[in-house]
C-alpha cells in the first residue's frame, strides 16, 4: 500500500472557497481505481492548515490517479488559495 499526505495552509480569505474546491477532488479520488483510503482533514492546532490523507493499493493506482482530470485540475488551480506551496510526503508499506 502506498501513503501520501499532502499539507495544505491555506489562506483564510480563501477558506470556504476552498473546501468547496477540495471536496470535489475528494469525492472523485475515492472512486479512483485501486483507492483504498481518501480524505481531508483540518489540523486541530493550527487553523487553516489541512492535509489530504491518501491510500493506494499499488503504484500502479497512483499513476492513474496522477493522470485524473480532477487531479490535474486539482495541481493547476490549488496555488490560489494557498498561503505557501503545498507539501506531499510518500510512503510505501509492505
Amino acid at each position: 500500500m502506498i501513503v501520501i499526505n499532502v499539507y495544505l495552509k491555506v489562506n483564510p480569505a480563501k477558506r470556504a472557497e476552498y473546501l468547496d474546491f477540495v471536496n470535489d477532488l475528494v469525492v472523485k479520488s475515492r472512486q479512483d481505481l485501486g483507492n483504498i483510503f481518501y480524505d481531508h482533514f483540518e489540523s486541530l492546532t493550527e487553523k487553516n492548515t489541512f492535509m489530504i490523507i491518501e491510500n493506494w493499493s499499488d503504484e500502479e493506482a497512483v499513476e492513474f490517479h496522477n493522470q485524473t482530470e480532477h487531479l490535474q485540475g486539482f495541481l493547476k488551480n490549488i496555488d490560489q488559495y494557498l498561503l505557501e506551496s503545498y507539501m506531499i510526503k510518500v510512503a510505501q508499506t509492505k
